[in-house]
């Protein structure tokens, strides 16, 4: 895909990149022009950002943050001077990947005037068996009922059901050779564990474990540096003066 790069004569350098393709670019005096198609567009003359042709397309903003680049780190939170909330962003690192929703329950939030955030692994990494996300029951000892699951032990307080929003809930898991998912926890008493539905059925004596939504989890991303990328798709004015993060240095 063909992009546009502008350049800054002040700074003798490459400033941005641009996603619109014009045919030129001038500016004269305070304005800014630019031909599409034969057409002349005056530039910054209207509310509506981010359209260009008539074609609308995402702002994105990409920036790696790497203080001290022989330490592994944990990135824990993201919070941005900014007048908007709607941002979507993406985290890299040589360890792992994780995201901050644009909706819904792990979006940015107002924290004393910033949009503040913790750092959510990617749902696609749910079966890493370096995180502490992932419990182990132990071997099934009983089926007593459709969709109830019996153990030797009592199960553990970090495992949690689904509530009555139906949101959240760990996920139930076998491995009789191969790994695979029993079901969404629906309910737990003492020793036994309820599945909302079985996609796969364990058998007696077969291990079994719980695993934790990585989205819900807020433990972080582990790396040396971590490459940000943030994507605002509003057509209104968004102002966006800095980006920080809750950094630790990672013992594990």
């Amino acid at each position: 895909m063909a992009i546009t790069i502008t350049f800054d004569e002040i700074n003798n350098a490459w400033t941005s990149f641009h996603s619109y393709e014009p045919e030129w670019m001038e500016r004269i005096g305070n304005n800014f022009y630019s031909f599409k198609n034969g057409n002349l567009y005056l530039h910054d003359n209207n509310d509506t950002r981010t359209n260009f042709y008539g074609t609308s397309y995402g702002c994105n903003i990409e920036y790696s943050a790497n203080d001290g680049p022989s330490d592994v780190k944990l990135f824990k939170t993201l919070s941005l001077e900014s007048n908007n909330s709607n941002w979507y962003v993406t985290l890299d690192t040589e360890i792992e990947s994780g995201a901050i929703g644009e909706s819904g329950d792990y979006k940015f939030q107002d924290k004393e005037g910033l949009k503040y955030a913790y750092i959510r692994r990617l749902s696609s990494d749910s079966l890493n068996f370096n995180e502490l996300s992932i419990l182990g029951l132990g071997t099934l000892q009983s089926i007593p009922s459709s969709n109830n699951y019996t153990f030797s032990s009592k199960i553990p307080n970090q495992v949690l059901k689904r509530d009555d929003q139906d949101r959240g809930g760990d996920k139930l898991y076998f491995n009789d050779g191969s790994t695979q998912l029993v079901g969404v926890i629906d309910d737990i008493s003492e020793k036994t564990i309820t599945t909302a539905a079985s996609v796969n059925i364990p058998s007696v004596n077969d291990f079994c474990f719980v695993v934790k939504d990585p989205e819900s989890e807020s433990f972080g991303l582990r790396g040396y540096h971590a490459k940000i990328k943030l994507t605002n798709d509003s057509t209104s004015f968004v102002e966006l003066y800095a980006v920080n993060s809750e950094v630790i240095k990672s013992f594990v």
